[in-house]
């Protein structure tokens, strides 16, 4: 209801009343007629009702003037803590920094070494299947020996024919070696009819059957030393920063899905790949159980960075300018024109009580649960030293301490000294 349609009432029920009044005085009042008593009772009843009406009315004039002026005063008040943004905010806690570089690769033996006869000829017999153990110094396969042992043969009967002539002084020093020299030519040839494990390991893979002819050029086959094995990765050209010889790494496999194999970095290829880009690291894995098989897929996490007790932030609070990195620290402040939006309103007095209606006991209501009093804060805008860097996460070395606030997800830039709403406080590292 508007102002002045409640004046408009107000002043048109005032001058029914003194209209009614200067008829009731003008008129002569005969008590003992009935009739005139009813008049005279009904006019001092309706005189009564609109001067009741009259304090409503005033009172509904007094609430509408208060209310306005609360709401400029509430409006007055407010109008600061509007114009502070709202952010998200990082407690700083001291913690242990860890980074992993992932990778994926192969299962290599230990030693893999291609079999090669040293000399041509036909393959006589494999002495082993593919994966069967093999001990040091086993005869892995063999060349037809016919002539080999028939060279070495007549090699020893001249060497023992030349000794008996050397011991009666038949023949120089000089024949007697020479005939020697034959004899362990001949055995050597023997020898390199056959192919010896140099050490413990399996038969990776046969290449070619038995009767096959074979020159020293062709594979017949692979010998593997699995008693290690090397988990082979390639690492794309902006990770290679990161490795180094000795890095631990934890190697999983689809074999065991819920076993892990631990190692270190073993080697380290001194290039790059042209077409790839990639350096190759071999991860050394104990594999006495024989479980890792040369051949499996896997999956590697290698351990690039390790330091305890240092101060980690995420990068997304982070802000460059130039050379020079920095944050946005938050100081916890009250604005002193908040305190006036948080008083309590006060209800206006209703000064024509019991005319105006009384004072109306008010209804206790059921209070939910309470909401949480906004913070604000001051911005300091801070210059800090950085140490190592992941796509989420910093390490700074110098400029900040436990226990502070920074601004995180930063969207906007901060003058310093500018007041913030902080809308969530972030305190773990995710």
């Amino acid at each position: 209801m508007k102002i002045q349609d409640i004046k408009g009432k107000i002043v048109r029920i005032n001058g029914f009343i003194k209209s009614l009044i200067s008829k009731i005085n003008l008129k002569k009042i005969d008590l003992k007629n009935k009739e005139t008593k009813k008049r005279l009772i009904i006019s001092l009843l309706v005189a009564v009702v609109l001067i009741i009406i009259i304090a409503r009315i005033t009172a509904n004039l007094q609430n509408v003037l208060f209310n306005k002026k609360q709401a400029a005063k509430e409006k007055a008040a407010i109008s600061f803590t509007e114009e502070a943004a709202s952010v998200k905010v990082f407690k700083i806690k001291k913690t242990e920094f860890k980074d992993t570089l992932p990778a994926i690769g192969n299962v290599k033996g230990y030693k893999e070494i291609d079999l090669k006869f040293q000399v041509a000829g036909i393959v006589e017999s494999f002495n082993f299947e593919e994966g069967e153990r093999i001990q040091e110094g086993d005869i892995i396969a063999s060349l037809i020996q016919k002539d080999a042992l028939l060279k070495l043969k007549y090699s020893e009967i001249e060497l023992s024919k030349n000794q008996k002539l050397f011991d009666i002084g038949a023949i120089n020093q000089i024949k007697m070696e020479q005939a020697k020299l034959e004899y362990e030519s001949a055995k050597s040839d023997l020898d390199k009819t056959n192919i010896y494990a140099v050490s413990g390991g399996l038969l990776g893979s046969r290449v070619l059957d038995v009767g096959s002819y074979v020159t020293p050029n062709d594979k017949i086959g692979i010998f593997i030393d699995n008693a290690k094995v090397y988990a082979e990765f390639n690492i794309i050209e902006k990770d290679v920063p990161k490795v180094a010889l000795g890095q631990k790494a934890e190697v999983f496999v689809d074999a065991y899905p819920n076993k892990s194999f631990n190692g270190v970095i073993d080697r380290i290829a001194p290039i790059i790949e042209g077409r790839s880009r990639t350096e190759t690291i071999k991860i050394e894995l104990d594999n006495k159980d024989g479980l890792l098989k040369p051949g499996m897929f896997t999956r590697a996490l290698v351990a690039t960075y390790e330091k305890k007790d240092v101060i980690v932030i995420p990068s997304s609070g982070l802000k460059k300018k130039e050379n020079d990195y920095f944050v946005y620290l938050v100081h916890k402040e009250e604005p002193k024109m908040e305190l006036a939006a948080q008083a309590p309103k006060e209800k206006p007095k209703n000064i024509f009580w019991p005319f105006g209606g009384g004072q109306k006991k008010e209804e206790a209501k059921p209070q939910g649960p309470k909401e949480k009093e906004a913070e604000y804060g001051a911005v300091e805008i801070r210059k800090v030293k950085l140490g190592y860097m992941t796509q989420d996460l910093v390490e700074v070395d110098e400029g900040l301490k436990e226990d502070e606030l920074i601004i995180i997800e930063v969207q906007e830039e901060f003058k310093d000294k500018a007041m913030v709403e902080i809308s969530e406080v972030q305190e773990g590292l995710i």
